[in-house]
Order: structure tokens, then sequence, then C-alpha cells
């Protein structure tokens, strides 16, 4: 039996649980993401570089950096009709697209990479066109995990207060993709529509909306 090195070693070990039946190795492979990430082999450029193999095998619209952090390693990928999210076992990319419950729409077009929340961790913002055909506006949502509690590693779509109801996306959202900002519709004063900055607030745990003053 050759040699494994390692790293490869403790892939098998943290990835799968073998038993043994006579000169038969049965493999289990795990499908849920661990609780953190200490639970999984992690080696430098590992999970980028799978990452980058990973996409090629789809007609991709856009693609997301990878997100390592306390909670795991995670991606996301979006194609013609779909938003997939994705979580590394230390071997491969699994689909773990059961999280994006909820404001998923139908037509999504791109997916940017940042730290929104300001925790260290890189969130997505994801964009859609679902209102276009009928002459509506696309429309925005953060994605990200909760910095504690009991539920700090499940990835939800955050609250947005947009200065008069909490919801869940961002409407006509622009985006600096080099600074991390988000701009929108919001509401300032009653039911007047404005543009300005959704920041992230973590007193509230959620996105508020700030008019652009002149």
């Amino acid at each position: 039996m050759p040699r494994l090195t390692p790293f490869v070693y403790a892939v098998i070990l943290g990835a799968t649980a073998c038993t043994s039946q006579g000169d038969v190795a049965v493999t289990t492979t795990a499908t849920e993401p661990p609780a953190v990430s200490t639970t999984v082999p992690w080696a430098t450029g590992a999970a980028v570089k799978a990452w980058s193999r990973h996409v090629k095998s789809f007609v991709v619209k856009d693609v997301s950096k990878v997100s390592k952090g306390e909670c795991g390693v995670f991606a996301m990928l979006i194609t013609e009709g779909s938003a997939t999210f994705y979580w590394w076992d230390g071997a491969k990319w699994n689909d773990d697209s059961r999280q994006l419950t909820g404001v998923r729409g139908q037509m999504p077009e791109k997916v940017y990479s940042h730290d929104f929340t300001n925790d260290g961790v890189i969130d997505y913002f994801v964009t859609y066109s679902d209102n276009s055909a009928r002459g509506g506006p696309v429309y925005g949502a953060f994605f990200a995990h909760k910095w504690s509690g009991e539920k700090m590693c499940d990835w939800d779509w955050v609250d947005v207060d947009d200065g008069r109801d909490l919801t869940k996306i961002v409407e006509s959202p622009e985006v600096d993709q080099r600074k991390g900002l988000v701009y929108g519709t919001g509401y300032a004063k009653g039911r007047w529509k404005s543009f300005g900055l959704v920041d992230y607030l973590p007193s509230s745990g959620s996105f508020v909306f700030q008019a652009v003053t002149k």
C-alpha cells in the first residue's frame, strides 16, 4: 500500500469515516457542514484552488470569493437562473443551498464579496432582476452569518431597515466593490423615497439606510 502524506491522511480522517468488512473498506462521506472550521483539515490555498477547478464545471454568470472564518469555509456560484451556496469539507466543495431559502429570487445576476458586517469574514451581496420584466428595479440582499449566539454559524439573509420598514432587500442597489459600500433606495422622511448608503449596525444586527445629504 502506498504511503500517504500527513496532509492527505488528515483529509481522509477529517472528511470520511471508515469501517472494515473483511478486506473491504467501507467509506461514509460527511454531508453536513461542521460546527466550526477547526474540525476541518485546512491547508493554505487548497480550498481556493479547488474552488477555481470546481467553477469550471459550470457556465457561470458570476463567482464569489472564498469566505473563511471560525464557522468554516464557504463560497457562492451564480448561473443562469440559479444561485448556489457551497461549503468546503477539507477535500471537496459541497452544495449547501438549503441555507439560501427565503429571499432567493429566480434571476440572480451578480454576487459581491466583501466583509459587509465588519466581523473579519467575507459576506455576500446578491443582486436579482426578477422584477425587470414588469418594469421594476433590480434588487439585492445581504447574505451573512451572525456574530454570536447559538446559531452564529447559520448563514441567512440579513434584515435591512429602509427607513420605513424592516425588510430583507435593497431596491435599485449600486455597489462600490473596491470600498465594499452598497447604496440603494430607502426612505428619509415619511413615504418619500431617496437614495443613500446601506450600512451595517452591529447593535441592531441589521443594515440601516442612511439618506445621502447634499
